[in-house]
């Protein structure tokens, strides 16, 4: 039984190691990594959407199907389908 208590501390011990040694060269990183998110957000930029007349669905503008006059559609078929009205 006391050999099991000597393990769970040895173990315990090198858990806490290991886990403090990974905390201390995190911050490095984390801040490497919150750098580059904040560049790649910068180079995108957002897309109108627009709604399908037809199913309500939204949809980038680049991807749209447009009817007659401002009407947006996501597919020929509901294109069709609304212009059978």
């Amino acid at each position: 039984m006391k050999y099991l208590i000597w393990a769970a501390i040895i173990y315990l011990a090198w858990r806490w190691y290991t886990v403090s040694k990974q905390s201390s060269s995190e911050p490095a990183s984390s801040a490497d990594s919150a750098r580059s998110a904040s560049n790649s957000g910068a180079d995108e930029v957002a897309e109108a959407m627009v709604r399908c007349a037809q199913c309500g669905i939204h949809l980038p503008h680049s991807e749209a199907l447009h009817g007659a006059g401002a009407i947006t559609f996501c597919s020929e078929a509901h294109r069709r389908l609304h212009g059978n009205r």
